[in-house]
């Protein structure tokens, strides 16, 4: 097993998904070792045609859902400002919002549901547990599968309907002995999967942008970096994926192949192992790149926000370029087994879960920190989280929330 420089942790994430280091088993988003892309069309470049590159099907589904998402993020603000409660969940439909709660609201969300009504219908839907509770109800579960990475169940997710856990596995027999010891009487059921696989463009430059290929000093993994931050002191950062790399390690872009080549773009500076997050103090803008994987223009970002069941998403990754028809499911993963850039094995917690909904690969080896985002107009972006894995079709990604949780930083805007 490598080693993390710089670290002792041996972290856990539900479910072993490929992140984008090379590794055995699920492909990590983190890794392509080298470079050798050509260059795209410049920083300040713009399509002709607002993102050609997405589909006009899940273009314009992208584009419904915006008021559908302004009336989510009044909701949301509320339930984050009044404490979770009763809350399980909220999810798009495709003319409406619902809330699912247990319980009676809070007089503060049945306020901002009151106002979220101005931008699009909400309503509100009784769940048959909090996410409290489910959480509560896997802790047994979650203990296990943290000491052993073979464990027969890969990842547990929450609905966020509220109707119970869904557990992920290659041998249902297995996971179905296991979970009954450890799941405290709450309704169970299986999606078929393993650990999944971790998973820049090449040639950016100060200020970095978002969705430029990045490379490790200490093995030259390339990943992909996720988003220009700043915190409340006014220090500058590139937000990427934790399993990419670690704090005091230093980073080039993604032109550097020999000593003496490439540009130095930073050092880790804050990482939060399970949440599969790591700032590299950097200077940086507020815009990503788009288009192929060599990058053909950038957006610009107009801020962040919360993430949703059924929501559209697109991911622009240095191996993968940008790649949409990506939705959310209803399902939030408590915990799960991955390999970092290092070939240690990590568990990660608070990870979105997502599909390709036409069943190709959402993300490859070297997009892992990249970009995940939703779409503001024609020519804009809003940060919503950034890659960790995919497993098949299925896609990870740690929403930007948890990243202003764990740091207190917001996304630029250019």
């Amino acid at each position: 097993m490598g080693s993390k420089r710089g670290s002792g942790r041996f972290v856990g994430v539900l479910g072993v998904a490929v992140l984008s280091v090379a590794m055995s088993g699920m492909v990590p988003a983190s890794a392509g070792q080298g470079a050798g892309q050509a260059s795209g069309g410049g920083k300040d470049a713009v399509e002709s045609v607002p993102f050609s590159h997405i589909p006009a099907d899940i273009r314009q589904k992208m584009h419904d859902q915006v008021p559908l998402k302004e009336a989510a993020s009044k909701i949301s603000w509320a339930v984050e400002k009044a404490g979770r409660g009763g809350y399980a969940g909220i999810v798009l439909q495709p003319k409406s919002v619902e809330l699912w709660w247990k319980g009676k609201l809070p007089a503060s969300v049945s306020k901002a549901v009151g106002q979220a009504r101005g931008s699009a219908a909400v309503e509100v839907k009784p769940a048959r547990y909090s996410q409290n509770e489910l959480r509560t109800a896997a802790r047994g579960l979650l203990a296990a599968m943290k000491k052993d990475p073979a464990y027969p169940i890969s990842q547990v997710a929450g609905s966020l309907t509220g109707d119970g856990l869904v557990l992920t596995t290659r041998d249902r027999g297995k996971a179905a002995a296991a979970q009954a010891q450890t799941v405290a009487g709450v309704p169970v059921s299986y999606v078929d999967g393993g650990v999944a696989g971790l998973d820049g463009r090449y040639d950016d430059y100060a200020p970095y942008y978002g969705g430029g290929a990045i490379l490790n000093d200490d093995n030259h993994a390339r990943c992909t970096a996720g988003w220009a931050v700043s915190d409340g002191g006014g220090n500058s950062y590139l937000l990427t994926a934790g399993h990419c790399g670690r704090t005091g390690g230093g980073w080039h872009n993604g032109s550097w192949t020999t000593p003496g080549t490439g540009l130095w773009v930073g050092t880790g500076a804050q990482e939060n192992v399970g949440h599969d997050l790591l700032l590299i103090g950097a200077s940086s803008a507020g815009r990503i790149w788009d288009g192929s994987s060599a990058g053909d223009f950038t957006k610009g970002v107009v801020g962040w926000d919360w993430v949703y069941a059924n929501e559209w998403v697109c991911q622009s990754g240095s191996t993968s370029g940008a790649v949409c028809g990506i939705q959310n499911t209803s399902n939030f993963t408590y915990g799960g087994w991955y390999i970092d850039a290092y070939g240690n094995t990590e568990y990660y917690s608070d990870l979105i879960v997502a599909r390709r909904t036409d069943g190709g690969l959402p993300s490859q080896g070297g997009d892992s920190g990249g970009p995940v985002f939703s779409l503001s107009g024609d020519y804009n972006v809003v940060a919503n989280g950034t890659v960790t894995a995919h497993d098949g079709s299925t896609f990870y990604y740690q929403d930007f929330a948890t990243a202003w949780r764990d740091f207190g930083i917001s996304a630029k805007t250019g």
